[in-house]
C-alpha cells in the first residue's frame, strides 16, 4: 500500500512540475513576445501573463506537496519492509536534492521575493532536475528502484 502511495504521489508531483514548466515556458514566450511587440497568433491562444504566473504558483505548491508525501511514503515504506529509513541509493538523493529545490523555490514565490520571469526560469531548471532523477538516477548509477 504505502509503495502504491509513494509512487503516485511521486508521479503526480512531477505531473505538477511539468504543468510548472510549460506554464514558465508559455510565460517567457508571451513576455518576449510582448517585449518585441510582435504580438503572434500563439500570443492570443495564449492566457494573460498574470494567469500563467498563477499556474506556476499553484504546480509548484501542489507539486511540492505531492512530492512531500511521495517521499513520506517512500521513507516510511522502505522501514516496514528493510527496517532502515536510508538505503543510500542515488535516487534517493536526487529525491532529496529535487525536495530541497522546491521547497526553496516554493518560498521564494511565496515570499513573493521573485515573480514572472524569473521564477518561469527556475521553473524550467527545477524540471530539468525531475528528469535526471525521474529517468537518469536509476539507468545511470546503481539502483534499486526501478527504471522506465
Amino acid at each position: 500500500m504505502m509503495v502504491w502511495a509513494h509512487m503516485l504521489c511521486s508521479l503526480l508531483s512531477y505531473v505538477a512540475f511539468l504543468i510548472a514548466f510549460l506554464s514558465g515556458l508559455l510565460f517567457l514566450i508571451q513576455e518576449r513576445q510582448l517585449k518585441r511587440k510582435t504580438l503572434g497568433k500563439l500570443f492570443h491562444g495564449l492566457p494573460s501573463l498574470g494567469i500563467l504566473d498563477r499556474i506556476n504558483f499553484l504546480s509548484l505548491g501542489i507539486g511540492f506537496g505531492l512530492l512531500t508525501a511521495g517521499l513520506a511514503f517512500g521513507l516510511l515504506g522502505q522501514h516496514v519492509l528493510l527496517g532502515r529509513w536510508w538505503s543510500g541509493d542515488p535516487k534517493e538523493y536526487f529525491t532529496v536534492g529535487l525536495w530541497a529545490l522546491y521547497l526553496a523555490l516554493w518560498l521564494i514565490r511565496l515570499r513573493a521575493t521573485l515573480r514572472g520571469h524569473r521564477v518561469a526560469l527556475l521553473s524550467m531548471l527545477g524540471f530539468s532536475l525531475v528528469l535526471v532523477t525521474f529517468l537518469g538516477a536509476s539507468r545511470l548509477m546503481p539502483s534499486w528502484h526501478p527504471s522506465l
